[in-house]
């Protein structure tokens, strides 16, 4: 299978908030300004352009959403858009599935996240 990924990914288990942006997302302007829905997650892998969370939390494709997390002892906050999601037990990735196994007996969910700006630097050695 051929990866068209621009950054590495590394597995991690992270947690992190996220504000979640609900509304057309082509009519939403500066999210810093409309209301939102507080979720939390764990983060499954991480890359400079982006991250893929688990929560309990159904969210849609295209939307705006802020994070926040701590590597180390660094607080990083990003901002971006929900590019795939579905239920955890759906998705075809090995670490997914994984962690899909210990999720029985509630529904959770897979959320893509590009970010808007990169991050400007992220090595295995930072998780």
């Amino acid at each position: 299978m051929n990866e068209k990924r621009k950054f590495a990914r590394f597995k991690c288990a992270i947690k992190c908030n996220m504000d979640y942006y609900e509304g057309d997302p082509d009519l939403i302007g500066d999210v810093a300004d409309m209301p939102s829905i507080r979720i939390r997650g764990s983060m499954l892998d991480i890359s400079r352009g982006g991250v893929l969370v688990t929560s309990n939390v159904s969210v849609a494709v295209t939307m705006p959403m802020h994070l926040a997390f701590m590597i180390g002892k660094e607080k990083n906050e990003r901002f971006g858009k929900i590019v795939r999601t579905g239920l955890l037990r759906d998705n075809p990735s090995e670490v997914a599935r994984k962690i899909a196994v210990g999720f029985k007996g509630r529904e959770s969910y897979y959320i893509a996240i590009e970010f808007d700006d990169i991050m400007h630097s992220l090595s295995e050695h930072d998780l």
